[in-house]
């Protein structure tokens, strides 16, 4: 009887010791990760206008072609690769527009409907650029529809997920919704294989809000840029796991806790907290490239756009870019391709730049006639249809140096 309680007290030690530990690394984790995220202090918002030579170093512009096929409404999301340039629509639901890299109209993917190759809500769509697939979205019948790059239909994954946001990388799917209902798990960030298996899950769905808002995913060569709305952090999705990496500190104009549960349940309209505070909350957009950290937000109903060095620890925060190379990319970005930002604009902007924009720059002093002048032969040769209306934005690849 000794040895049995011997070896009993032994056993529930040696648990104790295992739990213990076990907590420990917990902790060291907990406390390894929190080092490991990079506050961005932004306190300058004053600034009108940021140089855009001051990041980056050069600038491709490609022009959509306009066909019978191929005319583009708003447009939602742009996703480039090495051969092609895929578009996505916010409103007009006819599948995935694809460009070749010189802007010529190839064809467009997916089609809507009710059969097995068809969707019927397409939410967001994603690339695997090593296998040359296109991932759809169909978010009504919670599946993904998978094609070719080339246009060819490859199959179907029910992943049983009511997905408003999702994003690819590396066999992996990322899906999102704010509060989920309905669907398994009820979780709002859910990773699941390209089986449709759930490999990893966060937050879990409150229910408590009758507005839902969608989250950001920015993919980069290395992982995936993830903030929900309202939140300053920002995190890193790689496999299954998600990391904090960067926090926003507004300081003196960061939005109390009370305020955006307000806006959150939609107990008090944004517009009217966002008057009366005069606070910011959140972020709109991110994208990392090299060394640089860039941010999209709004202070009280003003987009401003935020370049973070993650050498230096500077920050410059502006509203508007001063395109000091071409005098036209003007937009900020919306997508981001290897060490490019992607930006779009209008054609019929690039009319106002040539009758209003170089003037009032050459006033300034940051434009001289001589480079005017070029820079308007070359938009009349290269954007002959600028003002006819049959046009299509032309995307602009900023280069960052």
């Amino acid at each position: 009887m000794k040895i049995i309680r011997l070896i009993t007290a032994c056993f529930i030690l040696l648990l104790i010791t295992i739990s213990i530990l076990s907590c420990r690394k917990k902790q060291d984790n907990t406390s390894s990760e929190a080092e490991m995220t990079t506050p961005i202090n932004i306190s300058d918002l004053e600034t009108t206008y940021g140089k855009l030579s001051s990041f980056v170093k050069e600038i491709e512009m490609i022009s959509l072609e306009f066909t019978d096929e191929s005319i583009l409404s708003e447009i939602k999301k742009i996703v480039i690769s090495d051969d092609y340039v895929f578009v996505m629509e916010k409103s007009n639901q006819k599948g995935i527009y694809v460009f070749n890299r010189k802007g010529n109209f190839l064809y467009r993917i997916g089609t809507r409907g009710q059969g097995p190759k068809e969707f019927i809500d397409l939410s967001d769509f994603s690339l695997n650029e090593e296998e040359k697939l296109v991932y759809l979205y169909d978010l009504q019948r919670k599946k993904i529809l998978t094609f070719s790059f080339q246009n060819q239909f490859v199959g179907e994954v029910q992943m049983n997920y009511f997905a408003d946001k999702f994003e690819y990388q590396n066999g992996l799917f990322y899906l999102y919704r704010e509060n989920p209902s309905f669907g398994d798990p009820l979780y709002s960030l859910v990773v699941k294989d390209k089986n449709g298996k759930t490999v990893g899950k966060y937050y879990p769905s409150l229910n408590d809000s009758p507005l839902i808002h969608k989250c950001i995913f920015r993919k980069t060569e290395k992982n995936i840029l993830f903030a929900q709305h309202m939140n300053d952090s920002i995190f890193s999705l790689t496999n299954e796991r998600m990391n904090p990496i960067y926090y926003i500190d507004y300081g003196a104009k960061k939005m109390s806790l009370e305020d955006r549960e307000d806006i959150r349940k939609d107990i008090r309209p944004a517009i009217n907290v966002l008057l009366e505070k005069k606070t910011i909350a959140g972020i709109t957009d991110v994208f990392e490239i090299n060394d640089k950290v860039f941010i999209k937000f709004v202070n009280v109903i003003i987009p401003m756009f935020c370049v973070y060095d993650k050498t230096t620890k500077e920050t410059n925060v502006f509203q508007y870019f001063l395109d000091d190379l071409l005098f036209i990319a003007t937009n900020h970005p919306i997508g981001q391709y290897k060490d490019c930002l992607i930006s779009i604009l209008d054609q019929d902007d690039l009319q106002s730049a040539i009758d209003v924009g170089f003037n009032s720059w050459i006033d300034e002093g940051v434009l001289n006639m001589e480079k005017a002048d070029r820079l308007r032969m070359m938009i009349e040769e290269k954007f002959p249809n600028r003002n006819t209306g049959e046009n299509n934005p032309v995307v602009f690849l900023l280069k960052v140096s």
